[in-house]
């Protein structure tokens, strides 16, 4: 979300870097025609001086075109719109693009001790917002069996706040547990997860995030912890473990801060019994789904109730038999009515829901015959792009799952980060191949470092100065490939000019700005006209380049905005490609008025890819990981790996938690983990 001012500040910012290049671009032309007493090196330092004073003048003309900051009010405001848009997404995707609920119950169950005060005994998914708010504090834990619908009464919860928020109420936001880091300190773990999300997921400055988050403006809501560690019974020292500890830790004022935490039962009552849960707080507990509950959510969405007769009745008159457990939870049910309800072209429908009757011997049965016609049906509601079919579409998915239940299974870390068994996030996503991402990267950077090398030494014949060039040029970017490789987890790029805000970072920049100019005009003295300028004009030139660069790319000040999960690798590949090529040309510029025009221009493209790669890194190696997956690896996914995962979350396949892909459900991806084709039968019936 950009406003008037940052728009005018990209329009300023993208004409001054033009009007750089063409300086730069007549330069190369006309200085190398130039005798060496038409030089004159004062002159030549006093342009680049001027150059970036009228740069400085344009920033300041934009920022007087800024916006003010937004009060802490007003960024609440616009948090909770941002917040209530994204979760009614969400919620539209959790019940199968519907908006019809099953009213689940859900009942209180006391722990050990510290319980939070005004829980009642018994309420239900239309109440939940009352419920929520006659808890003091406002601390809140639901549980219940795989399905049960914990996310979806958490989504319910948080829509209900913001549509009865009154101003100074905090805004609740929904953060996936697999997410945390938990190495950080426990005392002041929940704020830095909160900051670190709302920067990342919705574009806050981490000013405007430290504001709301220390004026406990914002409420979290911690979805999944039973996600976080293998097994279903977390020790002390597990992951989920160290949550609660940070939730206990959390204080607002003298008493408890507000938080809402979702868990499977087994996982919470397993931390029950080593005495750590969370202190103030009331467990509540979703009851599986009866056969009145049932009916009620059929004949309300189903297109036409009485075809589910059969199933209903047999429900009704079994409520332990195999066909009542195998649809006992929301998510199930759900998955149901969206197979069961798909309809053809003539508009007839596709499957008739009375041959549940005869599947459902086991409740695994009725399961897996439900999942394994779910990714069929998806993909004739939705069409996978590239025209792929089903059995590809299925391949895919079941590779990503089964990386994910590795990760889940055996809780391997890398680079001291335990993978994730849930969420997909693509600049993330690399591991998935081993290290052969990493290496395909750096072995490109590399080979560009060579080839502009090699032209510089090549082109018109050697000298030693062309050599003290080369050798730093390559020197330089060896230093940044080591960097590079050591960097397991590289952060993505998103160029932001806040930073020079501060009266330091200014200083900074004054300081670094009058030491270029200063050794540049020294080495134009000490070595001679052409090539001091030429080293001049290149150190100069970067730095009115990363000047312009932090300008022209983002200039928003405490203004919400959300990202998805193809935001963050996007914004780190254009970041690398556009710093890259320009800085590329401009690189190429000195070598031309050191060697040749034609050889800047040679190595200004090569070196701008090779920067390209080493400043976008993350976005470089998620490339990378495109490349090591192809048909012919034993690994194989979609080239635009992207867009189909965006295709999935279309489709109802995935869901999307902050910049995170994650299965529909934990179910779906544990069942495409062991099927990695299609069922045939399925795919007969």
């Amino acid at each position: 979300m950009r406003g008037r001012g940052g728009r005018t500040a990209a329009v300023w910012g993208t004409l001054a870097l033009l009007s750089a290049v063409g300086v730069a671009a007549a330069g190369m032309k006309l200085l190398p025609a130039l005798k060496v007493g038409d030089v004159d090196p004062v002159g030549a330092a006093i342009g680049s001086v001027s150059l970036v004073v009228a740069l400085v003048g344009v920033y300041l003309a934009a920022l007087a075109q800024r916006p003010p900051a937004p009060t802490l009010a007003e960024a609440v405001d616009q948090l909770a719109r941002a917040v209530a848009a994204r979760e009614t997404d969400a919620r539209r995707q959790l019940l199968g693009g519907h908006d019809r609920t099953i009213d689940v119950a859900f009942d209180f169950r006391p722990s050990p001790a510290h319980l939070a005060a005004g829980a009642g005994r018994h309420s239900r998914l239309n109440k939940v917002v009352d419920y929520y708010h006659r808890l003091s504090p406002r601390r809140m834990v639901v549980t219940g069996a795989p399905g049960a619908g914990k996310t979806v009464l958490a989504v319910e919860l948080i829509l209900g706040l913001i549509e009865a928020r009154d101003a100074g109420d905090a805004v609740p936001v929904r953060i996936t547990a697999a997410s945390l880091d938990t190495e950080l300190p426990i005392v002041k773990a929940v704020e830095q997860w909160l900051r670190r999300h709302l920067r990342q997921v919705y574009q806050l400055t981490e000013a405007t995030a430290r504001v709301l988050v220390e004026n406990r403006q914002v409420t979290p809501v911690i979805d999944g912890l039973d996600e976080m560690d293998t097994g279903e019974r977390p020790g002390y020292g597990s992951r989920a473990a160290h949550v609660l500890l940070a939730v206990n830790a959390y204080q607002h004022g003298r008493a408890k801060a507000a938080v809402i935490l979702t868990c499977r039962t087994a996982q919470y009552e397993a931390l029950e019994e080593l005495r750590v849960w969370a202190h103030d707080a009331a467990r509540v507990e979703i009851a599986p789904v009866d056969g009145r509950q049932a009916r009620n959510f059929l004949t309300a969405r189903a297109t036409d109730p009485a075809r589910w007769e059969p199933v209903l009745t047999a429900i009704e008159r079994a409520s332990r038999g195999p066909l009542a457990q195998g649809l006992s939870t929301p998510w199930r049910l759900t998955l149901a009515a969206t197979v069961y309800d798909q309809r053809d072209s003539a508009g007839g429908f596709v499957r008739a829901p009375a041959e549940l009757a005869t599947i459902g011997t086991t409740p695994e049965r009725v399961r897996d015959h439900l999942l394994g016609v779910l990714i069929p049906a998806a993909a004739a509601l939705t069409p996978p792009p590239g025209g792929a079919d089903v059995e590809r579409v299925h391949r895919w998915l079941a590779v990503l799952a089964r990386y994910l239940n590795t990760n889940a299974t055996t809780g391997r870390t890398l680079g001291g980060r335990t993978l994730s068994g849930t969420d997909l996030v693509l600049h993330e996503l690399w591991p998935l191949a081993g290290n052969r991402p990493r290496l395909v990267s750096i072995a490109i950077i590399v080979a560009g470092t060579l080839a502009g090398a090699a032209l510089m030494l090549t082109w018109g014949g050697f000298s030693p100065f062309r050599l003290a060039v080369t050798g730093a040029y390559t020197a330089t970017n060896f230093m940044s490939v080591w960097v590079a490789w050591r960097a397991i987890w590289p952060r993505t790029k998103r160029v932001d000019l806040r930073r020079l805000r501060t009266p330091a970072s200014r200083r900074q920049l004054a300081v670094g700005l009058g030491s270029v100019l200063v050794v540049a005009l020294g080495f134009a003295l000490a070595v001679g006209i052409r090539a001091g300028l030429a080293v001049g004009v290149m150190l100069v030139s970067g730095l009115v380049f990363g000047f312009v660069n932090r300008l022209v790319f983002r200039f928003t000040e405490g203004v919400v905005g959300v990202s998805g999960p193809l935001d963050p690798v996007r914004a780190d590949l254009a970041s690398g490609l556009v710093f890259g090529l320009v800085g590329g040309l401009l690189l190429g510029q000195a070598v031309g008025l050191a060697v040749a025009f034609t050889a800047g221009v040679a190595v200004g493209l090569v070196f701008g890819l090779v920067f390209a790669l080493m400043f976008g890194l993350a976005g470089s190696r998620y490339v990378a990981l495109l490349a090591c997956t192809r048909r012919w690896n034993a690994i194989w996914l979609p080239w635009r790996l992207g867009r189909f995962l965006n295709w999935a979350y279309e489709a109802g396949l995935l869901r999307i938690a902050g910049i995170a892909y994650q299965f529909r459900h934990r179910e779906l991806q544990d069942y495409l983990a062991t099927h990695p084709l299609p069922d045939p039968a399925t795919a007969r019936s």
